[in-house]
């Protein structure tokens, strides 16, 4: 059985989700994977299975990780799960460390044939995984996915802290970047959804399919990659033996036009049925 996120129920989550939910007609699938066909091992290895073959398929990473460790390692699922999935480790014990693993969606022009041409008018980037974060771990740090808009600047992140708490990023993965905005329990799995509007900012961030924030980025250059992503936010002196580990499963990106007028009439449908009872 595959990881499960554990789903809020309300009704304004689910019409939230609903009013940005576009049908499988109507999306661009660009990739999506449960890693259960990947190689054991380093996520970026040699001989590593990757997304497509050519420009951008094979997965990229980068991190100064602790000996022994590796960034992002292809592995059993940790309890809560079956199957594989990646762990995440941390940087070396700093400030401001990150590691990140990603496809290039922009010299590989993925995402151009995903939003233009045939696709014109999918211009809303939406980027989902699995994320798990087990307890009791010391290391101030956190968990997710971030949206680069170039192949050096963010513009919508998503993560989840050692302690449970989630933020949202606009611009950069920094604390002046992020905004607290739920918590969610630790060792069990959550799904993060982002859905970006690439020509306006608008972005709509949901944990579990409840909206936890809307909020635009100023970042929008164009779309590099969706990186699986960790943060380290402890102390500055380092360290050759703390880590702080994450899990990431059932990645997914793809292109989907942003909500139209019926949709959101049908929506105000809803609202007034379910009223009505």
């Amino acid at each position: 059985m595959r990881p499960r996120a554990t789903r809020a129920v309300s009704l304004c989550s689910s019409l939230a989700a609903l009013a940005m939910l576009a049908s499988p007609a109507d999306a661009a699938l660009i990739y999506s994977t449960n890693f259960d066909t990947y190689n054991d091992g380093n996520l970026s290895a040699t001989g590593q299975q990757t997304a497509w073959s050519g420009t951008g398929g094979a997965w990229m990473t980068t991190g100064s990780v602790n000996t022994g460790q590796t960034a992002f390692l292809v592995a059993a699922t940790p309890a809560g799960g079956s199957g594989k999935s990646v762990r995440m480790t941390t940087e070396k014990f700093n400030s401001g460390g990150r590691t990140k693993g990603w496809l290039d969606l922009s010299n590989s022009g993925k995402w151009a044939a995903a939003s233009t041409g045939a696709n014109a008018g999918m211009n809303v980037l939406r980027a989902e995984a699995s994320i798990y974060v087990a307890s009791g771990q010391t290391i101030g740090s956190s968990y997710g996915i971030m949206i680069g808009d170039t192949s050096f600047s963010y513009s919508a992140g998503m993560m989840i802290s050692n302690s449970g708490q989630v933020w949202t990023a606009n611009n950069g993965y920094a604390a002046a970047n992020r905004t607290n905005r739920t918590t969610a329990a630790l060792d069990t799995w959550h799904s993060f959804r982002i859905d970006w509007n690439t020509s306006t900012g608008l972005t709509q961030a949901y944990l579990n399919d409840a909206l936890i924030a809307e909020y635009t980025p100023t970042n929008k250059s164009g779309v590099y990659a969706v990186q699986l992503f960790t943060t380290t936010d402890n102390g500055s002196s380092g360290s050759t033996t703390l880590n702080g580990f994450g899990w990431a499963d059932n990645y997914s990106i793809s292109s989907v036009p942003a909500p139209g007028a019926l949709a959101l009439l049908g929506v105000a449908g809803l609202v007034g049925s379910r009223r009505r009872r």
